[in-house]
């Protein structure tokens, strides 16, 4: 399923309709999919815990000497998130901003909209992706509640050249290898946290419960709380969407732990804040990549900052280049390619089986890696019974990546882990050769993702 070039959002964001979520909704059934959530767990809680949703966020620079106290009284809002030595990040309602615009001004600071404009000032963001629901329902690998499949190491997860955990994505999975990448990384990325920033994930999915971190670890930033359990209708806005990304994550590296958190409502929105202060809690709580199959057409600070302290403590992050078909890279992976400093940061956009630029991709010399986008299947929010879901959108060729860099951090490396995101661009498979992509020159990435390639030149055997 490809998105419909004559829907009406496709390829461009109309002024009316700016801050809509991008999908192409085309569901052969709908189900309703809100599963009983697991009771919240005790552990830490997150600065902008309890706080109200801020009309503003403030983005401040920090030298490593002020204190939060001084700062919530100089600017008037409320600390969400604070990395001593980097950066702050306060949330301000809109009469505390208009109080302190001339204090703000002065000290060379920009206020940014926040609250249901994820990432951009008022104006559209969105997951990359459309759902359809699969008729056969739950598969039979997840009876009883195990993953019992992975149990034996790689050799389980391939039966005869078929990928027996998921058997639709077989042609997908062959294309980047994922056969050969498992035999070459035999750790299957344990280990290694993967940090899932979306609309949450569905916590009591078989295919997906026995992966995730400790939950104490987990976090809703949309609704506050600590169950980030997505929340909707199957085939109804961004409801799935998380819990599939969260399954090609664990597709491609079986053995990694997912973080989940929820940033994003089921009809796509979110704010600034929740982002900002997600990927400052991945980093916490140890996530070594970090997956953001989200989007903006606005460049903001409070992510980019957040973006650069969880790449100076290490961690990779990866972002989905957005579904408008045309070229206008969505933040944050239109900075992604900006980054010279240990190149930990991958933009990813979606081709398809052969290797062409999916129609509703979007392209531009900012893009780094393609991936297959088209028709992935993976765990989708079900009751009573576990379903299954087919995506599309480039939503779901970024977290492929992310589960190509887990499978490297779970083995012995001869590269710097830093390089990771780097070396997965370059060591990727011509997508130009033979007039491929030929209008796209340069800007459906360096190549198609390749796990095989990839592998062989970054671990040390």
């Amino acid at each position: 399923m490809t998105p419909n070039p004559s829907h009406p959002l496709h390829g461009r964001i109309p002024h009316e309709l700016l801050g809509r979520f991008l999908a192409w909704v085309l569901p052969l059934a709908l189900v309703t999919g809100c599963n009983p959530a697991p009771p919240p767990a005790t552990g830490d809680v997150p600065l902008s815990a309890n706080q109200p949703r801020a009309d503003f966020v403030l983005t401040v620079p920090l030298s490593g000497s002020e204190s939060r106290s001084s700062l919530e009284e100089r600017y008037g809002g409320k600390a969400l998130v604070w990395e001593s030595g980097s950066y702050a990040m306060l949330g301000l309602d809109s009469r505390t901003a208009e109080a302190k615009k001339d204090v703000i001004a002065a000290d060379n600071l920009t206020l940014e909209p926040n609250a249901r404009s994820f990432l951009s000032g008022g104006q559209a963001a969105w997951m990359s992706g459309s759902s359809t629901i699969w008729a056969g329902g739950s598969s039979t690998i997840w009876a009883g509640g195990s993953s019992a499949i992975w149990a034996g190491g790689s050799s389980a997860i391939w039966a005869g050249g078929v990928f027996a955990w998921m058997p639709e994505n077989t042609e997908t999975w062959k294309r980047i290898r994922l056969e050969q990448g498992h035999r070459l990384a035999p750790r299957l990325g344990y280990g290694v946290k993967v940090a899932v920033i979306d609309t949450g994930v569905d916590l009591e999915h078989p295919a997906l419960k026995e992966a995730l971190a400790p939950a104490g670890e987990w976090w809703d930033f949309y609704d506050n709380d600590p169950v980030p359990q997505e929340v909707g209708d199957l085939g109804q806005g961004g409801y799935g969407h998380g819990t599939n990304v969260a399954g090609i994550i664990r597709q491609v590296a079986p053995r990694a732990t997912l973080l989940p958190l929820r940033v994003l409502g089921s009809d796509g929105y979110g704010d600034v804040a929740a982002v900002a202060a997600a990927i400052d809690w991945a980093v916490a709580k140890g996530a070594k990549v970090i997956n953001l199959s989200l989007g903006s057409d606005q460049k903001h600070d409070a992510i980019e900052q957040a973006i650069r302290a969880a790449n100076g403590k290490g961690v990779l992050v990866v972002a989905s280049t957005g579904n408008t078909g045309d070229d206008k890279v969505t933040f944050p992976a239109s900075t992604m390619a900006d980054d010279k400093n240990g190149w930990k940061r991958l933009s990813v956009t979606s081709v398809n089986l052969s290797d062409v630029k999916s129609s509703f991709a979007t392209y531009g010399k900012s893009v780094e890696l393609a991936a297959p986008g088209e028709n992935v299947y993976g765990p989708a929010p079900g009751n009573p019974e576990p379903r299954k879901a087919a995506w599309t959108g480039t939503s779901m060729a970024a977290p492929m990546a992310s589960g190509a860099l887990a499978l490297a951090l779970g083995q012995k490396l001869e590269v710097p882990a830093a390089n990771l995101a780097d070396e997965l661009r370059v060591r990727s498979s011509d997508i130009y050769n033979n007039g491929l992509n030929e209008a796209y020159k340069d800007q459906v990435g360096k190549g198609r993702l390749d796990l095989e390639e990839f592998l062989r030149n970054v671990l040390d055997d």
